[in-house]
């Protein structure tokens, strides 16, 4: 499971976040990068069925990553469009 963008909302609770998505993100770039590393060098050899199952399975935990950076992001847009965040 990813870390959320804001861990107030991921608790129920409608607040701000004063950290931002920093603790997302710290963990879901290298993440990504490893896992995208992951799909390119399994997808290689995509002729082996275990590779190819492993490619698809790194794929798709890209793309997961990659909506909890986007998500992230526009968790930090909407921060920096409201006044009353923290200072």
């Amino acid at each position: 499971m990813s870390m959320p963008a804001n861990e107030y909302k991921a608790g129920g609770v409608d607040a701000v976040d004063c950290d931002g998505p920093i603790s997302a993100l710290l963990f879901a770039i290298p993440a990504l990068l490893l896992y995208g590393v992951g799909a390119v060098v399994n997808g290689h050899y995509f002729r082996d069925r275990l590779n190819l199952v492993i490619a698809v399975i790194c794929t798709v935990a890209c793309l997961l990553i990659a909506a909890n950076i986007v998500g992230a992001a526009r968790e930090q847009m909407l921060m920096d469009r409201d006044p009353q965040v923290c200072g």
